[in-house]
């Protein structure tokens, strides 16, 4: 009789663990990061000496199910996600600038000042020639200006980018080493906290797209997390990384409590250092070459000429300013545009040589080999391309995250349907043991009117 009652009791407490456990699944379907849950069952039994009887169900614990490995290949696929995903957005901040349809693009601007020379070499007398000329240099060195300006600027808003992602990882490593002490309690205790693994998924989900990071979790449970070898996390003992910034050279370096440098290479802190270090500097290097090349070419030439008023041989840039943002016109020359050198003779106002040479320079291979404008255009379009290829690599990587998002969701994911079905079922087996309860409850009445 005693057996009936455990057996019956033991059901009902595994129908209701059960129902429990999915109704919480259920109410939990479309949660982020929540991980469905099983409610693991053993037959309990007992052996006599001439037999073996049942003794209901045991209830051993309650799974959480998920595919550990996937989670690990999909961190490592979004950090790589989070580093293409930046170097997109700030390519894609650089082509707004350095190629536009306006027709006002640093290549044309350069030919058109080519183009003005070529024409006062025609005319060396003409004065709207002269003023057209000067107007498209001074253009010129506004677009040289202009695009230097907005590369500072892009530098700036990378930098403090990086500022701003720092400040999250260290939030997200405290919240994980928070997150270690009832994992681990409850590791020990042989209660998993189900809720607090959740949240170190989700957390570790959020930290793989700033920074690439190489994850191992001990028997007990304790997360430990690394950047290219160099520990940040361990155990409840998160290291604060701390920023430190050389804007003349262009170097940021992410340093820890101990002293030890962190060189992230992955997520959007790496790829945000690489433009801040690598890819902004260079563009500007290049930008530069090209004005710098242009005010030594043309004064050369232009030193070699004469202008309309005098004979005083003059250079045609202000040839202490070289650099992008620094390029500008002779003051002379632009107060008084009789003093553009055309004529390679002083005193034949005729006389276009210099003018023409000066045009001719569109056909000399000056910048590695190539033509000024070639390499302007080069350099302009080098933003878009670089845009063009990072997505087609996004479009590859994307795929793959679908792909092990869909295989996690088979595994973690809930499944209505499926949980309603298993509702019913469990429904079933609590009122199969309360009629079984019932059944023994009759019988015990029974033997005791007897008795009586």
């Amino acid at each position: 009789m005693k057996t009936l009652f455990e057996i019956s009791r033991s059901g009902l407490k595994a129908a209701e663990r059960s129902l429990s456990t999915t109704s919480n699944n259920l109410i939990n379907a479309d949660t982020p990061g929540y991980s469905r849950q099983r409610v693991n069952q053993e037959p309990a039994g007992m052996r006599f000496s001439d037999r073996a009887a049942g003794l209901g169900v045991n209830m051993t614990g309650i799974s959480r199910l998920r595919n550990e490995m996937a989670d690990i290949q999909l961190n490592d696929k979004r950090q790589n996600m989070g580093y293409m995903q930046e170097k997109a957005k700030v390519f894609e901040q650089m082509e707004a600038f350095m190629a536009t349809d306006s027709g006002h693009d640093l290549d044309l601007q350069i030919s058109k000042l080519f183009d003005s020379f070529s024409e006062l070499s025609s005319d060396p007398q003409d004065n709207s020639v002269r003023n057209n000329l000067v107007v498209e240099a001074e253009q010129l060195t506004d677009k040289f200006g202009d695009m230097s300006r907005n590369l500072d600027k892009t530098s700036d808003l990378v930098r403090e980018s990086v500022h701003t992602n720092v400040q999250r990882v260290n939030k997200l490593i405290d919240e994980l080493a928070s997150l270690n002490k009832p994992i681990v309690q409850g590791g020990s205790a042989d209660k998993p906290d189900h809720h607090s693994l959740d949240l170190r998924v989700k957390k570790l989900e959020e930290l793989s797209e700033l920074i690439n990071f190489e994850s191992q979790v001990q028997d007990n449970g304790k997360l430990e997390l690394r950047v290219n070898g160099i520990q940040i996390l361990d155990g409840e003992n998160a290291m604060d990384i701390k920023s430190e910034v050389d804007d003349v050279n262009k170097v940021y370096r992410l340093r820890l409590d101990n002293g030890k440098i962190v060189d992230p290479n992955g997520g959007k802190l790496g790829a945000d250092i690489e433009m801040y270090e690598q890819e902004v500097p260079e563009m500007k290097q290049r930008l530069d070459a090209v004005a710098e090349t242009l005010v030594t070419r043309f004064n050369e030439l232009h030193l070699q000429g004469y202008g309309l008023e005098d004979g005083t041989q003059r250079n045609f840039f202000n040839p202490t300013n070289v650099s992008a943002s620094s390029i500008e016109l002779n003051d002379v020359i632009k107060n008084n545009h009789q003093h553009i050198a055309a004529s390679s003779v002083e005193g034949e106002a005729g006389n276009g040589d210099i003018a023409a040479g000066i045009a001719n320079i569109r056909n000399e291979n000056l910048i590695s080999g190539r033509k000024v404008t070639d390499y302007a255009v080069d350099l302009i379009s080098k933003p878009g391309e670089n845009l063009s290829n990072v997505r087609a690599q996004m479009e590859a990587r994307d795929s793959e995250i679908q792909m092990l998002k869909t295989q996690q969701e088979r595994e973690s994911g809930v499944n209505i349907d499926e949980e309603l079905s298993l509702m019913i079922k469990y429904q079933n087996a609590y009122q199969g043991a309360a009629k079984a309860m019932q059944a023994a409850q009759q019988m015990y009445d029974t033997l005791l009117s007897i008795v009586r």
